[in-house]
């Protein structure tokens, strides 16, 4: 990322920081204008506000500094300025709180305690990070300006990574001060940061709130420190902790190929819960899941059992600090009525996934086949799949409703599969052929969302025997056979890192840009090589096709883009970029490279591959002395 600061020094005045808009400004140092250091200012009352903390007393034990700025504050052992890393032990200890309770919160709603909020982001999480040692609220109500010597009650705060590659803020989840420290005439509160000389993460706080509220309240259920089994519906159903640990078993779906943080969703049959971050074990490292995917085999369709916290972002019920128990079975059952996801099927033309698998996938951007019965549409004309109807009233010529059972009224249990012009929804629309509905059918097109849902899209060959193996009829000129909008996931495109250097990637997802590629460190360009590879791309019932994608590059530094960036595909790539064979497609529209305009890179020929199954891949370079910025935000090919 390009980070430029400009300094500008004024007598007996703070240091004022310009930078780009998409990076969070540099912290400085300002003085503690409530005197802090538990001395005899007067105490400030409940609510207590500090939007940016530069009204915290910085003490660092070893180390560097928190840094306070004007929006927020921040912690971190690494020096931009050495690129050195150094051990550190720091505190930001907040003015003093006079936390009497009146029951009464500001706008009069009754009130049983008081709670701990803040907006904060934690970035660059190691397999050696101790998250919870490392990044701790603390309160105490005998601090007089000494940490060492004060008497600290843990407040039990649960870290977890970032799960974006930038710097946006979050909500931590609240925290819960102990009873025993209201109704105090004076109270601090702390942020204590560590790291060692190899390891450190980036920590910045700000939008710090201390008020009265309604503490969630365990009732005569788990006590902190037990593990107390509950359904997904009853999870849902109980109050935010971070102290009470929950076990649950379900099957696991949504997880995505690559995602080293672990999140998707459990069901069981009960409902359903989002799983913010899988730890391999209690307390474990962050940002690690694909190493215990390779050590434990963890698929969509297992069925697990887990550990976590009841949480709560933005209204979204999440099992927080979550991590795996044990894999209970493998490709275990769909939770109520149903098959077992995938059937017996592994999504290759002899052998299709069944709807269930479909579902619990959630939207991997795979290309596959499937069977089912079809037993419906979104209606014509509907928007969301809240207009998916069964039979044949207002049936759609676009898209179909496929089922793992011919007699399916439940749209929970059915996937939309689209219908692309031509001779697909020719043969297989239920507007057009009536006789359709009930039938099984096998097709093939992409895992991805659909009507909100996941669903099939891009469908391009069909087979009316229910298992596969035959090949519809050959698409017409313009029908879709793939086709990607990188804005809103991954689409099954998979990054292989060549060379990172320092990095720890290249290519990421941004729902602004789609897929995004930078070798841009710490003020520093990096050499690096990075390729990002497509799933599958049957173009085997195709007679010839086309490859077009929308793009920008910037930070060429005058280069042409053709001496960084490349475009290939290959016929025989399997696991390893290295050892398979690839050719350098021609691209007729490269963007300037000084700006962020995207441009249509123009059609690019794949007839050679006609009756192939292929795969694209974006080659990304960099030198010391140039690492651009490559921007894909969708392709197709047709």
């Amino acid at each position: 990322m390009k980070k430029t600061f400009r300094f500008l020094f004024a007598a007996l005045a703070l240091l004022g920081i310009a930078s780009c808009a998409d990076v969070p400004e540099l912290p400085y140092p300002v003085p503690d204008p409530n005197g802090g250091g538990g001395g005899g200012k007067t105490a400030s009352g409940l609510p207590f506000t500090s939007a940016s903390l530069n009204n915290f007393e910085v003490k660092t034990i070893e180390g560097i500094d928190w840094s306070l700025g004007s929006s927020y504050a921040k912690a971190s052992g690494y020096d931009n300025n050495t690129k050195s890393t150094t051990a550190t032990r720091t505190w930001l200890v907040s003015p003093a709180i006079n936390t009497t309770v009146t029951g009464t919160s500001a706008d009069g709603s009754n009130t049983d305690g008081i709670i701990i909020s803040f907006d904060h982001v934690l970035r660059y999480v190691r397999s050696s990070t101790d998250v919870k040692g490392w990044h701790k609220v603390l309160a105490s109500k005998d601090y007089a300006g000494d940490v060492t010597t004060a008497t600290w009650i843990d407040l039990n705060f649960q870290p977890v990574e970032s799960s974006t590659n930038d710097w946006t803020f979050y909500p931590a989840n609240p925290v819960i001060l102990p009873a025993e420290l209201w109704n105090e005439e004076k109270v601090y509160i702390a942020f204590y940061f560590q790291c060692d000389a190899t390891n450190s993460t980036t920590w910045e706080l700000k939008n710090l709130t201390v008020k009265e509220g309604m503490t969630p309240d365990p009732g005569p259920g788990p006590t902190p420190g037990d593990v107390t089994p509950v359904t997904i519906a009853e999870f849902n159903a109980a109050p935010v902790s971070t102290t009470v640990w929950y076990e649950l078993t379900g099957v696991a779906s949504g997880i995505k190929s690559g995602d080293q943080y672990g999140n998707f969703d459990l069901t069981d049959e009960t409902g359903k819960v989002y799983v913010y971050g899988l730890l391999a074990e209690k307390g474990g490292a962050g940002k690690a899941f694909q190493d215990l995917v390779a050590k434990t085999g963890l698929a969509n369709g297992d069925k697990i059992r887990i550990h976590g916290q009841r949480g709560d972002y933005n209204g979204k019920i999440e099992v927080l600090s979550a991590y795996l128990v044990e894999i209970v079975e493998k490709g275990g059952d769909t939770p109520g009525p149903g098959p077992t996801p995938g059937g017996d099927g592994d999504g290759s033309e002899s052998s299709p996934y069944n709807v269930a698998y479909v579902r619990s996938a959630g939207n991997p951007g795979s290309t596959a086949w499937v069977k089912g019965y079809i037993v419906g549409t979104v209606k014509d004309g509907g928007k969301t799949y809240s207009d998916a109807v069964f039979g044949l009233e207002s049936a759609s010529n676009t898209n179909i409703l496929l089922a793992d059972a011919a007699d399916c009224a439940d749209a929970s249990l059915c996937i939309p599969v689209q219908l692309p012009n031509g001779s697909v929804r020719e043969a297989l629309s239920l507007q057009q052929h009536p006789e359709n509905l009930g039938k099984q059918v096998a097709l093939c097109g992409t895992l991805e969302k659909y009507f909100g849902e996941p669903g099939v899209k891009n469908t391009s060959k069909y087979s009316w025997d229910g298992n596969g193996g035959g090949v519809g009829p050959d698409p017409t000129p313009g029908d879709a056979l793939f086709s990607a909008d990188f804005t809103k996931g991954e689409n099954g495109f998979k990054a292989y890192d060549v060379e990172l250097g320092t990095l720890g990637y290249v290519w990421a997802v941004d729902t602004r840009y789609g897929w995004k590629a930078s070798a841009y460190k710490d003020n520093a360009n990096v050499a690096s090589e990075s390729w990002l590879v497509s799933p599958v791309i049957d173009l085997t019932s195709a007679s010839a096709a086309t490859l077009t994608f929308s793009h920008t590059a910037n930070y060429l530094n005058g280069a042409a883009c053709t001496d960084f960036l490349s475009v290939l595909v290959s016929t025989n790539f399997g696991d390893d970029v290295a050892k398979a064979s690839w050719v350098t497609l021609a691209v007729p529209t490269w963007p300037t490279g000084k700006d962020w305009t995207f441009v249509d890179s123009g059609d690019i020929a794949l007839s050679g591959y006609a009756g192939s199954k292929i795969t694209i891949a974006f080659r990304y370079t960099s030198t010391s002395s140039t690492a651009p910025t490559w921007e894909i935000k969708s392709i197709g090919v047709k």
